[in-house]
């Protein structure tokens, strides 16, 4: 969902390679590291970069793939990009819970190494559903057959209601509480993304998504389920293998809300990337009912009030499409409407219709 900047990758290998090196064992030499790769297929708000390296320690072959995560230059999607938080919140993840994520190396504050800070991950043996083509209608998740095609979705939703099933707060993640955006839970969302949209419009008039803003204030279900929110919960984030999930990736929206939002948000990711832009669904995928009741099976708590939470979703999606159009227009780029598509889907959703 985001524009990479434009990377002189020689260079960026260089650089990669001199930092790397001290951050081996000792007594290793020799280090290569491979052509640096920029993944295809799928949307990123930070540059991804994947390499292979290959060193002699103590006189022994040794081998690894990595995958850098950089911190865009200059604006980007959100307001503000926390590298740290998303490193620790895998890390986390990684060291206190079963929820599968890469495991975490480094993380680099200093920008003089690449130009912003980055952290460095291991790099799986998996693949991910692709938007770029639309996953519904090439690669490995429209080939597959309808039962695969349901297994992974279950499996999907099954992992996101364990990760809202953890005690956040003995693990560790109070560091995503926003205490400047009000009261702990769903009011701190709500207030990031007023401040958010008059940031991601830079400025132009937006009345349908002030109006949905103010519509969501004022319908704000009350007795929130505070959990874990990993914030860009879809099917595209999610590494798989033999059609389970074996890695979440992308916590850059993490924060702290109730999991309605998260199985909404993940719901109107599929629903955009499908029949909002005139695509067949995946046959073998469920619908938000019986994606609600495969949660339940998993959770301690049933979902509720899905219908407002599929409203915040699709507004969510609008602002950060509105961030993109004000990015590209800045840069001298084509709009391809995304802006209007999604300000389409949010009218749906909002009338109670299938985005």
């Amino acid at each position: 969902m985001a524009i990479l900047p434009t990377q002189d990758l020689e260079g960026t290998r260089q650089r990669l390679a001199a930092w790397l090196g001290p951050k081996l064992p000792r007594g290793t030499d020799r280090l290569d590291i491979s052509e640096l790769q920029i993944p295809q297929g799928a949307g990123h708000s930070n540059a991804t970069l994947l390499f292979d390296a290959h060193w002699q320690e103590n006189g022994a072959a040794r081998s690894g793939g990595f995958v850098a995560r950089v911190r865009p230059a200059g604006r980007g999607v959100f307001p503000e990009y926390d590298m740290q938080l998303q490193y620790r919140c895998m890390e986390i993840l990684g060291t206190r819970s079963a929820v599968p994520v890469p495991r975490m190396l480094w993380f680099e504050s200093d920008a003089s190494v690449l130009g912003q800070p980055f952290y460095v991950m291991e790099k799986l043996d998996g693949i991910v559903p692709s938007d770029n083509p639309p996953y519904a209608i090439a690669g490995w998740v429209a080939e597959a057959s309808a039962d695969d095609q349901a297994a992974l979705w279950r499996r999907s939703i099954a992992l996101l209601a364990r990760i809202h099933e953890l005690d956040w707060r003995a693990l560790g993640f109070a560091f995503l509480d926003r205490p400047e955006y009000g009261p702990t839970g769903f009011a701190q969302q709500l207030a990031y993304y007023r401040e958010y949209l008059a940031w991601a419009t830079g400025g132009a008039p937006a009345p349908e998504l002030i109006d949905t803003l103010a519509w969501l204030e004022a319908n704000r279900p009350a007795g929130d389920r505070i959990v874990l929110n990993w914030g860009d919960a879809r099917i595209s984030n999610m590494m798989y293998r033999d059609f389970a999930p074996i890695a979440v990736l992308d916590w850059e929206m993490a924060c702290l809300g109730p999991p309605e939002a998260d199985v909404a948000w993940f719901l109107f990711m599929n629903d955009f990337l499908t029949t909002a832009i005139g695509l067949p669904g995946v046959a073998g995928f469920p619908d938000a009912a019986a994606t609600a009741e495969e949660y339940a099976q998993h959770a301690t708590r049933p979902l509720r009030d899905l219908h407002y939470f599929s409203v915040w979703a699709a507004f969510r999606f609008a602002v950060i499409m509105a961030a993109i159009e004000t990015l590209m227009v800045e840069n001298g780029i084509d709009s391809p409407g995304i802006g209007g598509m999604s300000l389409t889907a949010l009218a749906k959703v909002r009338a109670g219709s299938a985005a």
